[in-house]
């Protein structure tokens, strides 16, 4: 009884099957990230363009709170800007570990532990990236609750 057919470039192309999951699964986290941080923007305008309006009116203490969202918007940008850089890091680590198991699995190097620890370090660098990204959210949230609380009181 025969086995199967073993093709010699299919142990590589295997072996390189979980880090372009993982690049995938990364480039989507980009893309949620950027519209993220592009709302943060959108909503940091919003503010500086009502500031302004608050401070032609001289309206200082609106301005105070308006300045305090802007403050806590700029943090957000921060953070969603470290996620955006994690998520790159990351991808550029699973891209390496693709072409070091190819080349490992190619020239028969005694090297095959590099691909698989540069795919750990992406998905450390990936978990990394998310905590920041899960503080963003906590503090995206923590201002909405703020603003709905704000209006209901009716100070700005």
């Amino acid at each position: 009884m025969l086995g199967p057919i073993e093709y010699p470039g299919m142990a590589i192309v295997t072996a390189m099957i979980t880090p372009a999951i993982l690049i995938l699964a990364a480039g989507s986290l980009v893309t949620s990230t950027l519209v993220r941080l592009g709302r943060v923007v959108d909503q940091t305008r919003a503010l500086i363009a009502r500031g302004e309006a608050l401070r032609q009116s001289g309206n200082t203490a609106a301005v105070a709170i308006i300045e305090d969202r802007m403050d806590r918007q700029l943090r957000r940008a921060e953070l969603a800007r470290n996620a955006l850089w994690g998520y790159y890091l990351a991808i550029v680590f699973f891209l390496v570990s693709s072409v070091m198991i190819a080349l490992s699995r190619i020239i028969h190097v005694r090297l095959s532990w590099v691909g698989p620890a540069f795919v750990l370090l992406g998905g450390c660098v990936l978990i990394a990236a998310t905590s920041q990204l899960v503080v963003e959210v906590g503090l995206g949230a923590g201002s909405l609750r703020e603003e709905v609380e704000s209006y209901k009181r009716r100070e700005v």
